[in-house]
């Protein structure tokens, strides 16, 4: 299915191509910009919303405190009265005239100043009560009811939020502010004074302030009951008994929008640190964003306006495009039939088709060119240096220097003519080993264990021919014994070394032979403590050893001597640039030559070879 999916578009026109890919950028456009465009406008709307409300909500509590403020403040004259201070004093001996008295005394307040007012109520330390009503009371008794009752007496003014009063038949619902009675005297406290008064007021005040046609303010008290709503009959009924309680009032922070009344809601918090009151607004979201609604029909208008500038202008300008992509196409149809004297029609200029058309030429040109030469030059130049390149490394392994050879021979026939020696014996055994290990296939790969043990041998010859002088010393760790290396690439080390180091000293010299690991490659050091080599010579060689690492295939025979030559470009031939031969030397204390082998090549050679 998914290759017939990436060819579908194959079976169409750049022209169509075009037209659909314009059509589908403009709408992705346009519903890019309105999805941010919504985003940002509802973001906007809940954010002004939002501070809007605590705006009015603000003024609201203002209006709220003030208002409560004033009737505290009207309301202390009556708590001096002289007959209220007698009553609340005295009160268990005082005659009904005297009862009578206060209780005008409260009338005449409420008739004056606060008509919404529904009672008053003494209540004094020892829980007597004195009651005022403008309503028909039902019985004083009743009055144990009521909130604030059990509420003790408090040294502060404070509110009680809204409920029903059990002490008439009517359904009446009030708040209730309670405030204490201190003794005009002593300032004992004698009591409290309780102010039941109806939501007139606050109703009006809620009333002048409307954030938009539909929208309402609620009071919630700290209890969670409903201390103000526009339906009468929930009012002091806990919100979890109304339909507000699947409103989220937990966030004051932000504006949220909620499904409420079975419509999307803007619903805004405010708690007062006042009263503990939490001010909530709710307006439908759809009046806060009413323009939104006209959205969708603007995007839709502005994609068909962008459709019909599409399909009328991209035939056009796809025309331009699609003409010299044709005449291309013809001319590379020319070429794959065999014809390379076509040409591709070019004009000079910045256009990319005409320097795409002039590079095509060019191309065809370079073909006719080489196809002359290619198929024989390459195919000559290949096996030329394959064989060079096989040959070469032939030659490399296969090249021994006879000095050894002579010279051994050479101490055997005098050492045979002069007398009889049992050392002779020893050094005759040693060639014969020596000489058989390296007529040998000088193309294998051996353990560092049977090339340190053909050096030994090597070695044995030269301690017989420097009898008590000569020193050396392997000091290989058993763990590198079963690396694998190639044949011979030691030796020709410790005979260079025995040759310019030991030899100009009359055999007085040591030869050290070590080894070790670098990260994950081999080290074999082969150090001596002869005259060591001047400065220019080794920077001669050290520059001969670095042409042959950037190319051992052609400046392998340049060189004079081929002892170090030979050994570095066989590792360099056989594992690349980055492993060889190196040295390091210091005049009148002797040379270290050291051998850089691939470690992990020789760990996993049987592996790869199995």
């Amino acid at each position: 299915m998914k290759p017939m999916l990436k060819r579908f578009h194959l079976h169409f026109s750049i022209k169509t191509k075009l037209t659909v890919a314009f059509l589908l950028v403009g709408l992705l456009t346009i519903l890019l910009m309105g999805f941010l465009s919504f985003h940002l406008y509802s973001s906007g709307i809940k954010r002004d919303f939002h501070r809007i409300s605590q705006e009015a909500t603000l003024r609201l509590n203002h209006h709220i405190d003030f208002y409560i403020y004033q009737l505290t403040k009207s309301t202390s004259s009556v708590a001096k009265d002289e007959h209220v201070q007698q009553w609340m004093k005295y009160g268990q001996a005082a005659t009904l005239e005297e009862q009578v008295e206060v209780q005008s005394v409260l009338r005449r307040y409420v008739a004056l100043n606060y008509p919404e007012i529904v009672g008053m109520f003494l209540l004094s330390a020892d829980n007597r009560t004195l009651a005022m009503t403008n309503l028909a009371l039902r019985s004083e008794e009743l009055l144990a009811q009521e909130p604030w009752y059990h509420n003790g007496i408090s040294e502060k003014t404070t509110v009680i939020s809204t409920h029903a009063v059990k002490y008439v038949n009517e359904d009446v619902r009030v708040l209730s502010l309670e405030m204490p009675i201190y003794s005009v005297e002593n300032m004992d406290l004698l009591g409290k004074l309780v102010i039941d008064f109806q939501l007139d007021e606050i109703q009006r005040t809620f009333e002048k302030s409307s954030l938009a046609p539909q929208g309402r303010f609620f009071i919630i008290s700290d209890r969670d009951s409903i201390t103000y709503y526009p339906n009468y009959k929930w009012l002091g009924l806990p919100r979890e008994q109304t339909a507000l309680r699947q409103l989220d009032l937990s966030d004051n922070e932000n504006a949220s929008i909620q499904q409420w009344e079975g419509q999307r809601t803007l619903v805004a918090v405010t708690r007062s640190d006042t009263t503990g009151w939490t001010f909530v607004s709710v307006v439908p979201y759809e009046e806060m964003a009413s323009a939104s609604k006209h959205t969708p029909n603007t995007m839709l208008l502005a994609f068909l306006i962008i459709a019909v500038c599409i399909i009328l202008v991209v035939p056009f300008l796809s025309g331009a495009f699609v003409k010299p992509i044709l005449h291309l196409r013809q001319v590379m149809g020319s070429v794959e039939r065999g014809d390379l004297q076509v040409r591709a029609t070019y004009a000079s200029g910045y256009d990319e088709f005409q320097y795409l058309n002039r590079s095509f030429n060019m191309m065809i040109e370079q073909v006719n060119h080489l196809l002359e030469t290619v198929s024989t030059l390459k195919l000559q130049e290949v096996s030329l240096q394959l064989r060079e390149k096989e040959a070469l490394v032939k030659a490399l392994q296969t090249q021994i220097n006879p000095h050894f050879l002579y010279n051994s021979l050479d101490i055997i026939k005098s050492m045979a003519y002069l007398e009889d020696m049992p050392e002779m014996v020893t050094m005759a055994r040693s060639l014969a080993d020596f000489y058989r290990y390296t007529a040998q296939d000088m193309n294998a790969i051996v353990k560092l264990e049977e090339e340190l043990a053909q050096l030994k041998h090597y070695l044995s010859v030269i301690h017989v021919r420097f009898p008590g002088t000569f020193r050396s010393q392997i000091s290989v760790n058993g763990k590198f014994m079963n690396c694998l290396i190639p044949k011979l690439i030691v030796q020709p080390l410790v005979e260079n070394a025995v040759k310019y180091a030991i030899e100009p000293k009359e055999g007085k010299g040591s030869i050290i032979v070590n080894a070790f690991d670098d990260q994950n490659d081999l080290v074999i050091e082969v150090a001596d403590n002869g005259p060591g080599i001047r400065r220019e010579r080794l920077e001669s060689i050290q520059a001969m050893l670095g042409k042959l690492s950037e190319n051992a295939l052609r400046e392998y025979g340049k060189q004079a001597s081929l002892g170090i030559a030979n050994v570095h470009a066989r590792i360099v031939l056989q594992y690349g640039a980055p492993y060889g031969l190196s040295l390091d030397s210091f005049e009148g204390r002797g040379t270290v030559a050291s051998l850089r082998l691939p470690l992990h090549l020789l760990h996993n050679h049987n592996e790869s070879e199995g």
